[in-house]
């Protein structure tokens, strides 16, 4: 009996090996586009139409939005640099 364990474990060794590399899950499979068939970035853009319809109801879609005319370029240096130099005292 005790001649048989060195052998079984032989024997197991191979079989896990094995299934190490035969076995595989199933994966989804894809059976093909057929007619009328999207694409991704059809199934994205149309998502992207849907959200924008969304977005744009009531009176206020009739409207061309309003662009910034604005020319500041930011906050004044002066303050970007008391700002800066709090952060760096951190």
């Amino acid at each position: 009996m005790v001649e048989l364990v060195p052998q079984i474990g032989y024997v197991a060794a191979i079989l896990a090996c094995y299934l190490v590399i035969t076995w595989r899950p199933r994966r989804a499979q894809h059976a093909g586009g057929g007619e009328g068939a999207l694409t991704v970035w059809q199934l994205v853009a149309h998502v992207e139409a849907e959200r924008r319809e969304r977005e744009r109801v009531g009176r206020h879609r009739l409207r061309e939005p309003v662009e910034s005319t604005s020319d500041d370029a930011g906050p004044p240096l002066e303050l970007q640099q008391r700002v800066l130099d709090g952060l760096r005292r951190l």
